[in-house]
């Protein structure tokens, strides 16, 4: 009897334990991508990683960051940034930690889910990348910029 109480209570841990666990899992999604290394509930605002050499191939035929009117104020101004210069951005290494947190690769990944709207971080290191192009700055000069500004010891 004791030895069925085990083997029955080991059995629902372990279904539990998968059933909890499972949507944290690393995953593909349909373009054959790897999801983050952390997706909750089948949900991953990584789920296309941002390079360089894809924003070309994705083009018009898909967005690439979520629509900026969806945002207000600096939030707003951040994701038009991203949604015009993409390019720009997947050159540019975010330093808020959500490359540890989410899998993000680049400052572009943050402007694929609604996480660029809500981190002060992703949103200075936009706006600050977009005066420093404008200003005929080549991108070396802008990630030495943003890592005096935001690395804060990384």
């Amino acid at each position: 009897m004791k030895r069925a109480i085990i083997l029955g209570a080991s059995a629902a841990a372990i279904l539990a334990a998968a059933y909890v666990w499972s949507p944290f899992g690393v995953s593909s999604v349909g373009d054959g991508g790897l999801r983050g290394a952390v997706c909750i509930g089948g949900h991953c605002c990584c789920a296309r990683r941002a390079q360089a050499e894809t924003v070309a191939a994705y083009g018009a035929s898909e967005r690439l960051t979520l629509d900026p009117n969806q945002f207000m104020g600096p939030a707003k101004q951040a994701y038009q940034v991203a949604e015009r210069n993409p390019a720009l951005l997947t050159q540019l290494h975010c330093y808020c930690g959500c490359d540890r947190t989410y899998g993000h690769r680049n400052l572009l990944d943050c402007y694929r889910g609604d996480h660029g709207s809500k981190c002060e971080i992703c949103i200075g290191e936009a706006l600050m990348a977009q005066q420093l192009s404008e200003q005929g700055s080549p991108v070396e000069q802008i990630r030495d910029a943003l890592r005096r500004n935001y690395a804060g010891g990384r």
